[in-house]
């Protein structure tokens, strides 16, 4: 097989060649690349306000549903007395 520009595989391989070429000759100038301009992330310490919203938030819910509990125990409780006073349930055992 020769490796004149007449061969087929020469031709892709000096395309790719070529393609990569350009490509470097483009992009390994700083002034042109995109990189170069682009904002990065920079990294912030814990912002006061946000912690502060979020721990009350946290707080209001862990509360709320602490209370919830309460009051739940508390409805067993006064129904178990109402049900006692009325004699539908008794807290001595039958022989």
């Amino acid at each position: 097989m020769g490796q004149g520009p007449g061969n087929p595989l020469f031709t892709v391989l000096a395309d790719i060649g070529l393609s990569c070429f350009w490509v470097r000759l483009r992009f390994n100038n700083r002034s042109e690349m995109g990189g170069s301009r682009v904002a990065h992330a920079t990294l912030k310490g814990p912002s006061v306000v946000k912690e502060i919203v979020i721990g009350i938030t946290l707080g209001l819910c862990a509360g709320g549903l602490w209370k919830m509990h309460h009051w739940n125990e508390q409805r067993k409780v006064r129904s178990f007395y109402d049900m006692l006073e009325k004699g539908e349930i008794s807290v001595v055992a039958e022989e």
